[in-house]
């Protein structure tokens, strides 16, 4: 039995080393296929892009800068919000209501402002529900679910008579109340889901948003005062600040909408619907700002695109 037993164990031997051996490769191999990605490429960036005084809304690759996919809209719609949404819709604002269309172009769902109000503010929120929101007498705030289906509605009267001059994009912040950016007043004001005044801060120019940034940080769109601040939401203190000409190869026009980018960055929109000269000027429509308040990447072409004062990008 001893001799066997030997024999046995020489025999087991070539075989435990062939299934080390498999396991090994087989090891390699998964690895392998969890590179390939990072081999092959990242997905590409596509970047969703509407303005008010554009006749459409527009899919653009980050990195050629083409159009790969448009909406047509009306000129007098005045679209000032734009949302790629987690099941692959698309979702705006117009003066008249907002609505989710398919990538087919057919609607999904609309809600409609009530007459005399317009909307301005239709976002995805971090809950993947939307927020929408309206001007008027008073002012709506609606949480909408994917669906459509109205979850919350919140009335803030803001005592600017003209609605047109109220707001245009309304976010929330972490806390869970809403930031209204009141062009006609200059001012910051966050109001609770029951419509009570809990803060103002006021700032230079007519804000057209407000995007949240870390911790109590937010960066402000200062619109035709032609200034980007970043703002500690709790003290009210300017943390940083960039002027018509401060930022290397763009002048600041109407500053409006605004979108994170990873690595604490941004991008900004540059209306240029309020400067007669801005075409001539051939500054960027569009940038992205880095961490350190560098432009490292521009959109510039007044031929192929329009009036841009909305950004949503598809790596948020």
């Amino acid at each position: 039995m001893s001799g066997y037993r030997k024999r046995k164990r020489i025999l087991l031997l070539p075989i435990f080393l062939i299934e080390k051996e498999m396991m090994k490769n087989y090891l390699l191999y998964v690895l392998l296929l969890c590179t390939l990605p990072l081999c092959a490429g990242q997905k590409k960036e596509k970047l969703l892009l509407s303005g008010s005084g554009w006749n459409k809304i527009v899919i653009v690759d980050k990195e050629s800068k083409t159009i790969e996919w448009e909406h047509p809209l009306s000129m007098h719609w005045e679209c000032n919000s734009v949302s790629f949404t987690p099941d692959g819709n698309i979702l705006f604002s117009y003066r008249r209501g907002a609505k989710v269309v398919g990538l087919n172009h057919e609607e999904v769902w609309r809600i409609n402002a009530p007459a005399g109000c317009e909307m301005q503010t239709a976002r995805v929120l971090p809950d993947g529900n939307y927020l929408l929101a309206w001007t008027g007498h008073p002012a709506v705030m609606l949480e909408v679910d994917r669906k459509g289906e109205i979850l919350s509605k919140t009335e803030y009267e803001t005592g600017i008579e003209n609605t047109h001059s109220q707001f245009r994009q309304v976010n929330k912040n972490k806390r869970g109340n809403y930031l209204l950016p009141l062009m006609g007043t200059g001012e910051i004001r966050e109001v609770s889901p029951k419509g009570e005044l809990l803060r103002t801060v006021r700032v230079e120019g007519n804000p057209f948003t407000i995007m949240n940034g870390k911790g109590d940080c937010c960066w402000v769109a200062c619109g035709d005062r032609h200034r980007l601040l970043k703002i500690d939401w709790r003290s009210g203190e300017v943390l940083a600040q960039f002027g018509e000409n401060d930022i290397d190869n763009v002048r600041l026009f109407f500053v409006a909408g605004l979108c994170p980018v990873s690595g604490d960055g941004l991008y900004v929109c540059n209306w240029q619907g309020h400067s007669p000269d801005a075409a001539k000027s051939n500054m960027p429509q569009l940038f992205q700002l880095d961490a350190q308040g560098r432009c490292v990447w521009s959109l510039n072409d007044n031929r192929i695109f329009g009036m841009i004062s909305a950004v949503d990008s598809s790596f948020r």
